[in-house]
C-alpha cells in the first residue's frame, strides 16, 4: 500500500508531501492544473525513463519518493536476491540531477531501474486510457483466471517440476549429442588403452631393462674377462693372491723393528681377505651367469614394444604413457557409461512428464471450470458500467508440449455489440471500453489475490449520468480489497471517496503546482464546483452535502 509521496523541485512542484491511506483515493482538479505531474512522479518511482527539462529549479536536483507498506506482498525473496535491506515500510527514490543523469534507490540502497521496476510493478499500477494494453498480454491473462480457479498451489508445484523438466530435457539432448560423437571415438580409444595395458608399464623400470639387454648382448665378453680376472687373482704364482700373501710375508719378518711395519703387514693381509672375497663372488657369478636367448629375445622385443609406444604417442618417458593409458581408461569408461546415463535420464524424464501430464490436466480442469464464473462476474460489472451488450468469450486449446503454465493456450475474445462476432480485445474495444473492461477485471481480481495499489487515470472519461454512479460504486468496491487511487472529474465518483486531494496551480513568483488533502467543508465545495462550475449557488452546496452525506 502506498503510505507516503514527497516530491520536490519537479515540473512545477516545489515541493508537495502526501500521505495516503487504504481504501478509496480521489484526486481532482481542473484541466491543466497538474495532475498528470503526480502521474509523472509516481511513474519515475515505477522505473520510468527520466525525461530532460523535468527540474523546476535547474540548479539543485529533483527527489521523488514514496513510500509503501509491504508486509501483506511476500517481498523478501525479492530484497534477499538484490542484497537490499528488507523493512515493511519500504522506501523507493528517484533523484534527477541538474546534469540530466538520474538515480535510484530502495531503502537507501543504489539499484539499477530493472531492479526498481522489478519491485514497483508489484506495489503500484496506473491505469488510463491509454495503459489499458495489459488486459491482451497472455501472462495476465493466465494470472487472472487461474486467480479464480484456485491454481496457485497446483500451478507453483507444476512450475517446478516444468523448471526439472526443461532443464533435464536439455542436458539429456546434450549428452545425445556427446554420445554420437563419442560412439565413434569409442572403439579407437578403447584400441589405444588395451594397446597400452598389454605391457606392465608400472611394474618396468626402463632404464633397467637397457641394461639386461646391454648385459646379455655383451654377454660372451662379459665371461671371457672375468675369467681372465679370476686367473689374474688367483695363478699360483704370478696372481694376485699369491703376491699379496709374499708381501705380507716380508713386512711380518720386520714388523719387530717397527710398529708401522706391523700396521703395513696388517693392512697387506685386509687387502688379502678383500681380494678373496672378490675372487669368492665373481666365481660364484661366472658359475651362476646362464645365457639365456630366449629371455634376450623376450626383453629386447618388450623394449621395442615400449619405444614404439612412446614414438606412437609422440611422449618421452614411461611416465607420459602410464599417464596417458590412465586417462584413456577414464575416458573409456566414461563413454562406455554415458549410455547407462541416458537411459537413466530418459526414465526419469518419463517420469517428469507423466507427473506434469497429470498436473496440466487438473490446471486445465479448474481453469475450464472457472470460465464461466469468471465471464459472468466481468460481464455483471461491464452491465453496471453500460456495456450491457459486451460479453466475453474465454476459449482453451491445448497444447501438444508443455508450457511454463500448463498445456493450456489462452484465447480471450470480446463482443461488444449484440450478434457481432467475437474478435480480439485490442481489435474490438475502444479506449473507453478497455478502461472500464480493465475496471471489471481488475475488481473480479482484487477479490482472488493481493494486488498492487491501482491509480486510475481518465477512466471516466466519456461517461456520464446512471453510468458515472455506477462506475463509482465499482471502483468504491473495488477498494474495499484494496488501495484504489482515481483521478477523476466526474462528482459522482469524487462523492465515493475515502481520501480526497485538489491539484491546483498558483502564481507566486511563477505558476506553482499545489496539491491538498480537503477537510470536510473544502470536499463539499469542492464537489459543488464539479456539479456547477466556479463560484457555486446553494442548491449546488446542498446538493453536494447530500452527495457526499454529510
Amino acid at each position: 500500500m502506498l503510505q507516503n509521496l514527497y516530491i520536490k523541485n519537479y515540473a512545477l512542484i516545489d515541493k508537495i508531501n502526501l500521505t495516503f491511506d487504504k481504501g478509496l483515493t480521489i484526486i481532482t482538479g481542473e484541466t491543466g492544473a497538474g495532475k498528470s505531474i503526480l502521474l509523472g512522479g509516481l511513474e519515475l518511482v515505477r522505473g520510468s525513463r527520466a525525461k530532460q527539462g523535468l527540474l523546476k529549479n535547474t540548479t539543485e536536483k529533483s527527489v521523488v519518493e514514496a513510500v509503501f507498506e509491504i508486509s501483506n506482498y511476500q517481498l523478501k525473496p525479492f530484497f534477499e536476491q538484490e542484497d537490499i535491506d528488507y523493512e515493511t515500510q519500504t522506501i523507493v527514490r528517484r533523484e534527477l540531477l541538474p546534469g540530466g543523469k538520474s538515480r535510484a534507490f530502495i531503502n537507501d540502497t543504489p539499484v539499477r531501474l530493472e531492479n526498481l521496476q522489478n519491485l514497483t510493478e508489484k506495489l503500484l499500477d496506473i491505469h488510463s486510457q491509454h495503459q489499458t494494453l495489459e488486459l491482451t498480454r497472455k501472462d495476465f491473462q493466465y494470472e487472472l483466471l487461474d486467480a479464480v480457479s484456485g491454481n496457485e498451489v497446483l500451478l507453483r508445484s507444476y512450475v517446478a517440476d516444468y523448471q526439472k523438466f526443461v532443464k533435464l530435457k536439455k542436458e539429456l539432448q546434450e549428452i545425445s549429442v556427446k554420445l554420437m560423437y563419442a560412439e565413434k571415438e569409442l572403439e579407437y580409444k578403447k584400441f589405444q588403452w588395451e594397446e597400452l595395458t598389454a605391457y606392465p608399464l608400472d611394474d618396468i623400470d626402463f632404464d633397467q631393462l637397457e641394461q639386461q639387454i646391454k648385459k646379455l648382448d655383451n654377454m660372451v665378453e662379459i665371461n671371457e674377462t672375468l675369467a681372465h680376472v679370476v686367473q689374474k687373482i688367483n695363478h699360483e704364482d704370478l696372481g694376485l693372491l699369491s703376491g699379496l700373501v709374499a708381501l705380507r710375508q716380508l713386512l711380518q719378518k720386520i714388523a719387530g723393528y717397527d710398529e708401522k711395519y706391523v700396521q703395513w703387514a696388517q693392512r697387506t693381509e685386509s687387502l688379502q681377505w678383500e681380494l678373496q672375497d672378490i675372487l669368492e663372488e665373481i666365481e660364484k657369478a661366472v658359475e651362476n651367469q646362464d645365457f639365456n636367448s630366449e629371455q634376450q629375445q623376450e626383453l629386447k622385443a618388450q623394449y621395442a614394444a615400449i619405444n614404439k609406444l612412446l614414438l606412437k604417442h609422440q611422449v618421452l618417458h614411461l611416465d607420459d604413457l602410464i599417464a596417458l593409458r590412465n586417462r584413456l581408461a577414464n575416458e573409456v569408461t566414461d563413454l562406455s557409461s554415458l549410455e547407462t546415463r541416458v537411459e537413466d535420464m530418459e526414465k526419469h524424464l518419463k517420469q517428469l512428464s507423466e507427473t506434469l501430464e497429470q498436473k496440466a490436466v487438473k490446471i486445465s480442469e479448474n481453469r475450464q471450470k472457472a470460465i464461466p464464473k469468471l465471464v459472468r462476474q466481468i460481464e455483471e460489472i461491464l452491465q453496471k458500467l453500460s456495456m450491457d451488450n459486451t460479453r466475453l468469450q474465454i476459449n482453451i486449446l491445448s497444447s501438444d508440449t508443455f508450457l511454463p503454465n500448463g498445456k493450456d493456450i489462452l484465447e480471450f475474445l470480446i463482443s461488444s455489440d449484440t450478434g457481432k462476432r467475437f474478435g480480439s480485445i485490442k481489435n474490438i474495444a475502444s479506449g473507453g471500453e478497455l478502461s472500464r473492461l480493465m475496471l471489471a477485471v481488475k475488481t473480479v481480481l482484487s477479490k482472488y489475490k493481493k494486488l498492487p495499489t491501482l491509480i486510475f487515470d481518465e477512466i471516466d472519461t466519456g461517461i456520464s449520468g446512471a453510468v458515472a454512479q455506477n462506475m463509482a460504486e465499482v471502483l468504491k468496491d473495488l477498494s474495499q480489497n484494496m488501495q484504489v487511487v482515481v483521478i477523476t472529474h466526474l462528482p459522482q465518483i469524487a462523492v465515493k471517496g475515502d481520501t480526497h486531494f485538489k491539484v491546483y496551480k498558483t502564481e507566486n513568483d511563477g505558476i506553482t503546482t499545489q496539491v491538498k488533502q480537503l477537510n470536510k467543508e473544502e470536499r463539499i465545495y469542492e464537489i459543488a464546483e464539479m456539479l456547477e462550475g466556479k463560484n457555486p449557488s446553494d442548491s449546488a452546496l446542498h446538493h453536494a452535502r447530500h452527495l457526499l452525506g454529510f
